[in-house]
């Protein structure tokens, strides 16, 4: 414990308070958890297949000094074991939006929201957009997808990544998440929840600003808010449907908590089922059941926590389908 609040540690830079909540939430997982806020991480990347192919992005590699590695739980991403994000940068498949690098947590929520050509999708908090190009991607460009963002200075970027990645089949809206269920109930056979959220398992040493403006009021309000979107995603989405709820933070109050609450919910009925077998992490570990004054009251088991290392950030992530 000692060597892990040196001086260069990212101990030396978060709140005393947030030291001991992770250390509550995170158990055995909390050293290597904290480490990863420092190690170097490993360059991700997906092939755009809205523009390109595996075999001709890997034959351009192939010609140069890169060396990469395909990501067992992840289809058509790859990892760079030799070279640099510079190296990958200056090909020519970089250059024409054939190669988009992207956090393999982020692909993953994508993935496991199980879309295919003919379905309708709304993703509700969609900048920058890295996640619903890769929606777009997965359903070929058919089917169609609702991008929202609440933020108007945001949505420049969102519209700016559909159109370099070729998403298509793509419109873009400008409205409060939380006010979607009204606006389109019982609309779409998939919904994107990844939610506004305290940011833990993105913590980085030299992103100091991101660990010292933690609070625990700050995980409160959005808690509140995380529940009226869930809740909200719920009513978008059709009896049969899913919807996908992910977060890159540790906090119960905004993972299982948020969780639980809109579950017992009887306006809507849900629950929640496994993530494809395929697309499980070697770092996930189950949900909790309980966290200082609170305990489960429904079934979480197929939520999962995803403990960062140096390929992945921390992440939450849960399949809901509405039942009624």
């Amino acid at each position: 414990m000692d060597e892990i609040h040196s001086l260069n540690s990212p101990l030396s830079q978060l709140p005393r308070r947030a030291i001991e909540r992770l250390e509550a939430v995170l158990g055995d997982d909390f050293n290597s958890t904290i480490a990863s806020f420092s190690n170097e991480r490993i360059v991700a990347f997906r092939v755009n297949t809205l523009k390109s192919s595996e075999e001709e992005v890997l034959r351009a590699i192939d010609d140069s000094e890169l060396s990469v590695e395909p990501i067992a739980w992840c289809p058509q991403s790859f990892i760079i074991k030799q070279g640099t994000i510079r190296d990958l940068q200056s090909l020519d498949v970089f250059k024409e939006g054939k190669v988009y690098i992207q956090s393999t947590s982020s692909m993953l929520a994508a993935h496991v929201l199980n879309v295919s050509t003919d379905l309708s999708v709304l993703d509700m908090c969609a900048a920058p957009g890295s996640k619903t190009s890769l929606i777009a991607a997965l359903m070929q460009n058919k089917g169609r997808i609702i991008a929202n963002d609440r933020s108007k200075k945001r949505l420049y970027r969102l519209r700016e990544i559909l159109q370099q990645q070729r998403a298509t089949n793509v419109e873009v809206i400008n409205e409060p998440a939380e006010s979607l269920g009204r606006m389109y109930a019982d609309c779409f056979d998939r919904v994107l929840v990844d939610v506004p959220c305290s940011g833990e398992g993105r913590f980085r040493v030299e992103k100091p600003i991101r660990m010292s403006r933690w609070s625990e009021q700050s995980i409160k309000t959005l808690a509140k808010l995380q529940q009226q979107i869930l809740a909200s995603a719920l009513r978008c989405v059709k009896v049969g449907g899913q919807v996908v709820y992910s977060t890159c933070t540790f906090a119960p109050e905004e993972n299982e908590m948020v969780l639980d609450k809109v579950l017992k919910k009887k306006s809507i009925k849900a629950e929640l089922i496994e993530v494809p077998q395929g697309l499980l992490l070697p770092t996930v570990r189950t949900p909790l059941t309980s966290f200082q004054n609170w305990s489960a009251s429904t079934d979480l088991s197929h939520a999962m926590r995803i403990i960062p290392n140096d390929l992945t950030t921390g992440f939450f992530i849960a399949v809901l389908k509405r039942v009624g």
